[in-house]
């Protein structure tokens, strides 16, 4: 059963299994081989320097150089509706006009720089949880996300470490409150995370 609950464009015809460069029709493989070569790329990340802005462009070039090696929508919007469990994500046909809002909105706020650090998580907190509502990609939002939080915490003077959330369960616990416009749990794994 597909955890986006419909038949994708993305997929191989009467599967689950995303289109790739390799070829992989099985789905477990498929998502070791993702794991492997994300992880390889989001290490690389780790070690440069993050653009200044962290704008729309260094966002979809985020997720474009996370999946570049495995899916032929690295850095594309997606095209077709998604959901999981119980919720829908923002229709195809909306979400570049929201993306563009958020970062326009997250322009005015000159990217969370020099904001004293209770105001920095509460508006962190928001501006991801708009980012996770959106679901802007078909595949690859949380990790996307996660690395464009730690690259522009980078660029506002402070570290956010997401490994220091013990169990990953706790990530996606706060990105479902938040999806349910609750951010209370996502500003305190935020704040125990982001140090300067």
């Amino acid at each position: 059963m597909s955890k986006y609950q419909h038949a994708s464009m993305y997929c191989y015809p009467g599967t689950d299994v995303l289109i790739n460069l390799f070829d992989i029709q099985d789905e477990e493989k498929l998502k070791e081989l993702e794991k492997v070569y994300s992880l390889l790329r989001l290490s690389e990340l780790q070690i440069q320097k993050p653009a200044d802005p962290m704008d729309v462009e260094a966002f979809l070039a985020i997720h474009r150089y996370l999946l570049q090696d495995v899916y032929p929508f690295a850095g594309e919007l997606r095209k077709e509706m998604i959901s999981k469990g119980s919720s829908s994500f923002a229709h195809p046909k909306h979400i570049e006009t929201h993306l563009l809002k958020i970062f326009d909105e997250l322009k005015e706020e000159n990217y969370l720089k020099e904001l004293p650090r209770n105001q920095l998580i509460s508006r962190l907190a928001y501006f991801l949880s708009e980012l996770n509502a959106l679901h802007p990609f078909r595949e690859g939002n949380g990790r996307s996300v996660r690395e464009f939080a730690r690259r522009l915490m980078m660029n506002a003077g402070y570290r956010l470490d997401w490994e220091k959330v013990s169990e990953p369960a706790e990530i996606i616990n706060a990105f479902v409150d938040s999806f349910n416009k609750d951010n209370k749990r996502l500003e305190t794994l935020l704040d125990d995370i982001v140090t300067p």
